[in-house]
C-alpha cells in the first residue's frame, strides 16, 4: 500500500467534536472540494454492521471502526490522499494528509455522523510533542482541531465523529529570537484577516499587507530596535536611518510564520534617503547584507516588497562628513559658523542706530 503523502497538502475537514453539533452538515455540499483535493483511493472496503472491530490501514495511517459505527447497513469505507501541494497552514509543514469516503451501500448515501467515535492514528518519524492536526471547514477556512489530538512517540492519535472532508497533520517551523537580532521592541500591531488587506505602521514605517497574503489568521508585530545594535556592521561609508522586522504570528498556536503568501510592500520615509540610500537584511547569523533586489526610492520615501521573513532590515545612507547626523546631508560646522555672523552683524548695527530710532 502506499505510503501517504508528506508534501504540504490542503486538508478539509472537521473532526472531534459532537455529531450534534453539526445538524446540518451536507456531505453532498463538500464533495467537489473532496473530489479536487483528495483524488486519490489510498484503499476501500466494505464494512459489516455487526462485524467486529474493523482496521484498516494505509501506508502509516491506522483507521480502527467500532462495531456499528456506521450505522445498520453495509458500508463502503475509502481512505482518501491529497494531491494539492502547497496549501498547509501558514507556518507549519506538512507531516501526511488524509480523508474518508463513507457510503450506505443499500441507499447509496453518504454517511457523514458516526454512532460511534472512528480513531485514526498516523504514525511518522517527524511527529513530535509539537506536532498540531489541522480542518478546514467545506468554506475552506484552515484551523486548528478544537480537540487536541493525543501524541505518544511518533504517533499521533484522534477519535473522529463527523466527517467533512478531511484533515491534514502539520509540524510548526521553528521561529526567530527578534530581540537577540537587535529587534526587541514591539512599535505597532495589527489583526490579519485572510480576504482582508490590513496596514501596520509607526516610526515612519508602513507596511502594506494584501489580502492574500496568509491563508489562515495572524498577528503582525512590526518590530523595531536601537540604531548602535547595526551600526558597528553596516557597509564602509553607510550611516544608520531606520530599521525593522516583521514578526508574523499564529494565534491559536503562536507558531511564527517566515513565509508569505503574497508580498507584503514595506515603505520607508525619512529625510535622509535619498538615491544613494541601501536596504540590507539582517540574516539569522548576525551578519548584514544588502538584499539581493534593489529598493524602489522615489525622494524620501523607500518602498520594497517582502516574500520572505529573513530577520530583518536595515536602512542605510551615505555618510556625510562632518554631520552630526545624517539627516539633510549638510555639514553642521559651517551652517552654525555662518549663522553666527549673522547674528554679531545684526548687534553691531542696533548699536550703531540713534537713541530715538531705539525709542
Amino acid at each position: 500500500m502506499k505510503k501517504l503523502r508528506s508534501a504540504r497538502a490542503l486538508a478539509l475537514g472537521l473532526a472531534g467534536v459532537s455529531a450534534a453539533a453539526l445538524p446540518n452538515l451536507a456531505f453532498a455540499q463538500s464533495t467537489p472540494t473532496l473530489q479536487q483535493t483528495f483524488t486519490q483511493v489510498v484503499t476501500s472496503q466494505i464494512i459489516q454492521p455487526t462485524a467486529a472491530p474493523t482496521t484498516i490501514t494505509a501506508g502509516n495511517l491506522t483507521v480502527t471502526i467500532p462495531t456499528g459505527a456506521l450505522g445498520s447497513a453495509p458500508a463502503t469505507f475509502k481512505v482518501l490522499e491529497g494531491t494539492v501541494t502547497g496549501m498547509t497552514p501558514d507556518g507549519t509543514t506538512a507531516v501526511g494528509d488524509f480523508a474518508f469516503q463513507v457510503t450506505d451501500n443499500t441507499t447509496g448515501a453518504a454517511i457523514t455522523q458516526f454512532a460511534q467515535p472512528i480513531t485514526a492514528a498516523l504514525t511518522s518519524p517527524a511527529i513530535s510533542s509539537t506536532t498540531e492536526y489541522w480542518n478546514v471547514s467545506p468554506s475552506g477556512g484552515l484551523s486548528l482541531n478544537p480537540v487536541a489530538p493525543t501524541i505518544s512517540g511518533n504517533t499521533l492519535t484522534h477519535k473522529i465523529t463527523a466527517d467533512a472532508v478531511g484533515w491534514v497533520v502539520a509540524n510548526p517551523i521553528a521561529g526567530t529570537d527578534f530581540t537577540q537580532h537587535g529587534f526587541p521592541t514591539v512599535s505597532a500591531t495589527t489583526a490579519f484577516t485572510p480576504g482582508t488587506a490590513a496596514t501596520v505602521s509607526a516610526n515612519g514605517i508602513s507596511v502594506s499587507i494584501p489580502a492574500t497574503a496568509f491563508n489562515i489568521p495572524v498577528t503582525v508585530e512590526l518590530l523595531q530596535g536601537p540604531a548602535q545594535a547595526f551600526q558597528s556592521a553596516l557597509p564602509s561609508g553607510q550611516s544608520f536611518v531606520a530599521d525593522f522586522a516583521l514578526k508574523v504570528i499564529n494565534p491559536a498556536t503562536q507558531g511564527l510564520i517566515t513565509t508569505f503568501d503574497a508580498p507584503v510592500v514595506a515603505r520607508i520615509t525619512a529625510s535622509q534617503i535619498n538615491q544613494k540610500s541601501e536596504y540590507l537584511n539582517v540574516l539569522a547569523t548576525g551578519a548584514i547584507a544588502a538584499n539581493p533586489i534593489a529598493p524602489s526610492i522615489s525622494g524620501d520615501i523607500l518602498t520594497h516588497a517582502i516574500k520572505a521573513d529573513a530577520v530583518g532590515w536595515v536602512i542605510t545612507s551615505p555618510s556625510v562628513a562632518g554631520a552630526t547626523a545624517p539627516v539633510t546631508g549638510l555639514p553642521l560646522g559651517p551652517v552654525m559658523a555662518s549663522g553666527a555672523v549673522l547674528v554679531a552683524a545684526g548687534l553691531v548695527l542696533l548699536r550703531r542706530r540713534p537713541a530715538a530710532e531705539r525709542r
